[in-house]
């Protein structure tokens, strides 16, 4: 029997198209076993055999008659079944497993630190038991991207560089990021600090509102997801270390737009951070992709902040 979610998608007017994928076998001990899924675009669902001792055949209705008698209905058995197959929704979490396959990007003291997999974002949703929705759910929501051939999940560090660099790159060209903006006059501003624009496109999908239109021209953040963002990102920079509570907010502050800066408040990382002591605060996500190469958050920013002090200095001079 289909589960009710599947079976409005198989008989509806204009059905999808459905898919089975399996993730490859893993060789390493104790790896969990790949299984497969039957996939509509937005949904996956685990395939499960089920054998069965009780006598199950496949039936047809037929009509049949015996000599002149006039035929009546009856119901033939045509084969019969050992084992079935079941379908259960599966609670899988993309993210996770984009976490578990896609290789590290770093960016330590202005050079990358990262080794590609030689995949794109197609090959690797390919090979997760997931609907292709479910994946790029979850790719948005770790910020991956693609880059010279590869696909990629970055580190905070690498998260905080490029947001600062985003963040000048709206101050020095007046750009209000909570407005309408106009998507590649920032990616472009920021690819100058030879961060790839498939990067800093990820991070401002990730943070653009609800109803923006992730494929068209324009962006437009939100907020309040930014401003945690930049305060999270912060705090896994830090690799799980102790972070002064004032030198933390002033950090946060220093990174958001002007008009966001009295948004840093501790209440907008609410489940992110605890308290090691009564003056420090740390992250609480212990196995955060901080680094490759174990540079740490003090040193973002670094290798592009007078590049982007002179542009705005220019800017002014106008």
């Amino acid at each position: 029997m289909l589960p009710s979610r599947l079976r409005v998608h198989v008989f509806s007017p204009r059905a999808p198209s459905l898919s089975i994928k399996s993730q490859p076998a893993s060789s390493a001990p104790n790896a969990k076993p790949a299984y497969a899924v039957l996939c509509t675009p937005s949904k996956a669902f685990q395939l499960r055999q089920v054998q069965t001792s009780n006598s199950l055949f496949v039936t047809q209705p037929a009509l049949e008659a015996h000599s002149n008698e006039i035929p009546v209905p009856v119901t033939r058995a045509i084969a019969s079944c050992n084992a079935t197959l079941e379908l259960h929704p599966t609670d899988s979490s993309a993210a996770a497993l984009l976490k578990e396959v896609l290789p590290l990007y770093d960016v330590v003291a202005g050079d990358v630190d990262a080794t590609g997999n030689g995949a794109s974002k197609a090959a690797v949703f390919d090979d997760l038991p997931l609907s292709d929705g479910q994946c790029q759910a979850g790719w948005d929501e770790v910020m991956a991207f693609e880059h010279e051939g590869s696909s990629y999940r970055p580190t905070a560090n690498a998260l905080s560089q490029v947001w600062r660099s985003i963040n000048a790159a709206a101050l020095a060209e007046g750009v209000k990021l909570g407005s309408q903006f106009l998507r590649n006059d920032i990616t472009r501003a920021v690819a100058e600090d030879s961060h790839p624009q498939s990067f800093t496109e990820a991070i401002l999908a990730s943070l653009s509102n609800e109803e923006q239109d992730r494929t068209g021209p324009w962006c437009c953040l939100d907020r309040s997801k930014t401003v945690a963002f930049v305060g999270k990102v912060l705090l896994d920079a830090k690799q799980g270390n102790d972070y002064l509570i004032a030198d933390f907010t002033d950090a946060w502050e220093d990174t958001l737009p002007e008009a966001w800066r009295k948004d840093a408040q501790l209440s907008a990382l609410e489940g992110v951070h605890e308290f090691s002591t009564e003056t420090t605060i740390r992250s609480k996500n212990k196995g955060a992709a901080t680094t490759i190469a174990g540079s740490e958050a003090a040193n973002a920013g670094k290798t592009s902040a007078r590049k982007w002090h002179e542009k705005f200095g220019k800017t002014r001079k106008k």
